[in-house]
């Protein structure tokens, strides 16, 4: 049985106050709290190695530990999404330089196409995007339904035997919106399309499982899996990372580089060290497996079993104002622990709101996040213009967030929706 309450307790800075006042942390989704073990596996790291690791580098014994520990991390994260190897586990900064490096390194022509969707972070969509302009090849986009939903029959419609790659995100940082995943990469793998799934939303929540769902690549960010910032994961089938060119290229990615008949020849090692060139983040790779211990412990299972509940609630009260549109499916589940939404009146806007909630409430900060959630096409489609600063307010929850906190808010909300009545 999780004991809630000793889980929150690992996140100390719940337990500060800021300005005299508690503080209600509802911006999860963009940036996870770090819990207690996650900073002392770093702080194991700065404090008592602080050498280099890596194939080729220091061979003694703070380096020896460093290499040691940093590939225990690999097999950890390997094992947090069920990969075959930890072979396939890639080390980057977020998901945004895993999505970079597959938009760039996947062979693609001018007669082929990519297949993704409105509903993607620019992180999921300008990379691809930049990739068609520098190729000739037809980006194609699969709108989202207005409620946020992607259906199957719409990836069907704009999947053909030339395209290469359909990438698209699991669970939408601005909806909400828990994509049909495993029904997409059937269509695509009937077409022998790639399917890259951005999963920074997702697998910080639910049980991501990447061989059951057989998903080509698949991309997570750290931070927001109670882990450090600057660290991320590419997962790609080994079969596949080996057919990939180079990304980035320097020290560590090398076998040997040979000097013969005034030729410089590189010999590159395999995956995944040949897509790791340069000294690595190892404090940010022990922080990674602490975090994936961490939630492992709790259980994926019990993670999501909690944040429906905290879904439910929270999408109903706000929906039972009847003063905010609420974007994103209206059936807690088909999505994850995160509202957006925005005042009906004109009277208020995004900023307003979480400016209220941040500086005006008696003994409480609650800290949420206001703007376009790096989903601008999406909000075009439904009517919002975030060139004209147009956006929404996202509530985002987590395993340390409870009930009562969801009642203060909601009751807040409500507060506030008659002074702008």
């Amino acid at each position: 049985m999780v004991v809630w309450e000793r889980i929150r307790r690992d996140f100390p800075v719940l337990g500060q106050l800021y300005d005299g006042k508690s503080l209600i942390y509802f911006d999860s989704a963009c940036m996870a709290l770090k819990p207690v073990q996650v900073w002392e596996a770093m702080e194991y790291y700065y404090k008592y190695l602080g050498a280099c690791g890596g194939a080729g580098r220091s061979t003694h014994s703070l380096g020896s530990e460093t290499s040691m520990l940093t590939e225990d991390a690999r097999n950890k994260m390997a094992s947090f999404i069920n990969a075959e190897s930890p072979n396939e586990i890639i080390w980057t900064r977020n998901a945004t330089e895993g999505l970079n490096l597959v938009a760039a390194t996947i062979p693609l022509s001018k007669d082929e196409n990519v297949v993704t969707t409105t509903l993607e972070h620019h992180s999921g969509m300008l990379p691809f995007y930049k990739r068609c302009k520098e190729t000739g090849s037809e980006l194609r986009l699969v709108e989202a339904k207005e409620d946020g939903t992607l259906d199957p029959a719409d990836f069907e419609e704009k999947i053909d035997d030339k395209t290469k790659i359909v990438s698209f995100v699991h669970a939408s940082n601005l909806t909400g919106t828990v994509a049909p995943l495993e029904e997409v990469i059937k269509i695509a793998h009937e077409h022998d399309a790639l399917v890259v799934s951005d999963e920074a939303q997702f697998a910080p929540h639910q049980k991501l499982d990447v061989r059951d769902i057989d998903v080509d690549f698949c991309v997570l960010s750290v931070h927001k899996a109670c882990g450090p910032t600057g660290i991320g994961v590419l997962y790609g089938k080994y079969d596949l990372l080996k057919k990939l060119d180079m990304y980035m290229v320097g020290g560590d990615v090398i076998e040997d580089v040979v000097y013969e008949g005034g030729e410089v020849i590189p010999k590159y090692l395999p995956p995944p060290h040949k897509f790791e060139a340069g000294l690595q983040n190892y404090g940010g790779m022990l922080g990674a497996g602490a975090a994936v211990d961490y939630l492992q412990e709790i259980g994926m299972k019990n993670v999501h079993n909690r944040e429906q509940t905290f879904s439910r609630k929270l999408l109903e009260g706000i929906l039972e104002l009847e003063k905010f549109e609420v974007l994103g499916p209206l059936d807690y589940k088909q999505r994850a622990a995160l509202v957006s939404f925005r005042p009906e009146s004109d009277a208020v806007n995004h900023l307003d709101i979480t400016e209220y909630f941040n500086e005006m409430i008696p003994n409480y900060k609650i800290l949420m996040r206001s703007g376009n959630m790096c989903v601008h096409p999406f909000q075009y489609q439904i009517g919002i213009n975030p060139g004209k600063g147009e956006g929404v307010v996202r509530a985002s929850l987590y395993i340390y967030n409870t009930m009562n906190e969801i009642d203060i808010f909601l009751t807040e909300l409500e507060n506030f929706a008659k002074v702008i009545d």
